[in-house]
């Protein structure tokens, strides 16, 4: 499962990357708009799965003192 979390992670992670080279380079404006599009929501759901994470560790690690 936890494998699972790192791939999904680091997959999210190069589309957010590729997305952002792709808006550099892209020639015509509605695809930059629909790049940068891809790159906001992306990075909000990877920020928001994360900080999730962080939160039920931080209650794990509270319930076992």
């Amino acid at each position: 499962m936890k494998r699972q979390l790192i791939i999904g992670c680091i997959t999210t992670g190069a589309t957010i990357i590729l997305a952002s080279i792709q808006a550099i380079f892209a020639p015509y404006i509605f695809i930059r708009a629909m790049s940068v599009l891809v790159i906001i929501v992306n990075s909000a759901a990877l920020g928001a799965f994360i900080r999730e994470m962080f939160i039920i560790k931080e209650k794990k690690m509270k319930s076992s003192e």
